[in-house]
């Protein structure tokens, strides 16, 4: 043992111990190139022509007009019924945006509560406070979290997006940031998947890292909730077509 640390300090480290380093060095650069480009702000919408646009990386979303997408609830019914359909981003964005509200609150109960009974003996006097138990804690904010996606389609490409936020609670960072993904649907292992040509996290360019970019589109995917009768009839659907400005689904 003393003779080895001898000869490490007499001829320095060892090839494996400089390769490990250099690894590990290489690994540490990336994550933090990557972490610095998801934080860089992102142009949304179309620039101010008097500023012009704050980043070279710009998120269009999708439009959301009432009169265009009014049909998406027949549509919706068609789709789960086992009928191809055809439809825009503004019955899309409908639609999604509709599965993802939140459910009006309860009116309160306006009632005037009833005379108290008599108390009986030995047990605790009306109004007495009671002794509730204390409200769970709030689960910790994931990694990564989106709000309502947004959908576009324009010139024959798919677009999916979404504004959120990147929490890093070790290094004490809160950030906004953008994800959007462009592309196709292809069948992948007998599965209509969508494969996007291009996706990014804020200015970061994961279509070039294959491996971070399929581990984030997995993860933002798992976190949403697909209804059971969605999930039923896209199994049935043969095939998938991008149409100028519209979505064509093919069922069996």
């Amino acid at each position: 043992m003393v003779s080895s640390k001898i000869e490490k300090a007499k001829y320095g480290p060892g090839l494996f111990e400089i390769f490990f380093g250099v690894l590990l060095s290489l690994l540490l650069g990336a994550v933090v190139a990557v972490v610095y480009l998801a934080l860089q702000p992102v142009q949304i919408g179309e620039p101010d022509p008097k500023t012009g646009p704050v980043s070279t990386i710009s998120f269009i979303q999708g439009t959301q007009d009432l009169d265009r997408g009014k049909q998406w609830l027949r549509k919706k019914q068609l789709f789960t019924e086992g009928t191809s359909v055809e439809v825009n981003e503004d019955e899309l964005n409908a639609w999604i945006t509709a599965g993802t509200a939140p459910e009006p609150s309860k009116p309160a109960d306006t009632k005037k509560p009833g005379p108290a009974a008599p108390a009986k003996p030995g047990a605790p006097a009306p109004g007495a406070a009671s002794q509730k138990p204390a409200a769970p804690d709030e689960p910790p904010a994931g990694l990564m979290e989106f709000g309502t996606p947004n959908f576009r389609i324009a010139n024959g490409v798919f677009q999916m997006g979404s504004e959120g936020q990147l929490n890093l609670d070790m290094l004490g960072i809160k950030r906004p940031i953008v994800l959007q993904a462009s592309g196709r649907f292809a069948r992948v292992e007998g599965k209509l998947i969508f494969v996007p040509d291009q996706f990014f996290i804020g200015c970061c360019p994961l279509h070039k890292l294959p491996w971070v970019g399929g581990f984030v589109l997995e993860h933002v995917l798992a976190n949403e909730n697909i209804p059971e009768d969605i999930a039923a009839a896209w199994k049935k659907v043969t095939s998938i077509a991008i149409d100028g400005n519209s979505l064509k689904l093919t069922m069996k």
